[in-house]
């Protein structure tokens, strides 16, 4: 049989037909593979850091781990040291101030008396026209109360009313020293007023004594004579007892008080204690208003009742 010609518009051979349909299977295959990858949701691998230790350019640095910071120690506060040592107040010297002749000063003056921030003793007269305001007076504001009294001494100077005189007999001394020793609000011991006469005489002052030691109160022998037998009297009665050193105002001028003022505390320093007597005068008060706070912290003021033995 003759074969057939291919013409210009017959069928495409079997052979260009298979070749194309590989094509576009492959294509196909291709493609599909492509597109299934861009949509699978794994993720990456990361990539392994590099072993220098660098951070990747493409990733950013891990945050640094926050380490909590030491406290920071306190500062210590800079204190100035004291310019001396300040010694303990039992260890000062004792300074004791007795000032006489309250009851007839006029209250105002007790009352500035008695607002002296230290501890002092007031010794009061009997009889007289403020004794016994003056004696609640300076107890309210915490000061020590004594009897101030009355003896005779060597001038013609009145003592005052119902006075201890050296030329009565032993019952009306002893009458008169007790109602003096009952006179006075709130004290609780005593010493003498003038009384250099009487003081000097043995036995009058010991029928004194047996009175004051009765009535358990303590004895100053305020020394206005250098011929007194007071203190010994005392002491050999077994009385709690002391004597003054110095007195302050014979002299009323500041600046003998001041010298006066000086040599108590002296004393006090050289022997540990020391007793000074004042008198209520203004010039006394003001005095003593500029002296005690010269010596806070070097002197410790004390009661009578704190330097009797």
């Amino acid at each position: 049989m003759a074969k057939r010609k291919s013409g210009g518009g017959g069928s495409v051979s079997t052979p260009k037909l298979l070749l194309g349909a590989a094509v576009a299977v492959g294509f196909g295959l291709v493609l599909g593979l492509g597109l299934g990858q861009q949509g699978c949701g794994r993720k990456p691998a990361p990539k392994e850091a590099p072993k220098n230790g660098k951070p990747s350019p493409n990733k950013p640095p891990a945050e640094p781990k926050m380490v909590p910071k030491p406290p920071a120690k306190a500062e210590p506060t800079a204190t100035k040291p004291p310019s001396s040592p300040v010694k303990p107040e039992t260890n000062l010297p004792r300074l004791c101030i007795i000032i006489d002749d309250l009851g007839y000063a006029p209250p105002e003056l007790v009352r500035r008396l008695c607002s002296l921030p230290v501890p002092i003793s007031v010794a009061v007269l009997p009889y007289q026209e403020f004794t016994k305001e003056s004696a609640h007076a300076a107890h309210d504001l915490g000061k020590e109360v004594l009897l101030h009294l009355p003896m005779e001494g060597l001038a013609t100077k009145d003592p005052g009313p119902d006075a201890l005189l050296a030329n009565l007999d032993e019952s009306e001394l002893r009458r008169r020293a007790k109602k003096a020793l009952g006179e006075i609000p709130h004290a609780i011991g005593t010493n003498n007023h003038m009384g250099s006469k009487l003081t000097a005489d043995r036995q009058r002052i010991t029928w004194v004594l047996q009175e004051v030691k009765a009535r358990k109160f303590f004895f100053v022998d305020s020394r206005t004579s250098k011929e007194t037998v007071a203190e010994d009297e005392a002491r050999r009665l077994h009385i709690p007892t002391t004597r003054r050193n110095v007195f302050l105002d014979d002299d009323k001028a500041f600046a003998e008080i001041e010298k006066q003022w000086e040599r108590a505390v002296a004393l006090a320093r050289k022997d540990g204690e020391a007793l000074a007597i004042g008198h209520i005068y203004p010039e006394t008060v003001e005095a003593l208003e500029k002296l005690v706070p010269r010596v806070k912290g070097e002197i410790r003021f004390v009661r009578a009742s704190e330097v009797v033995k």
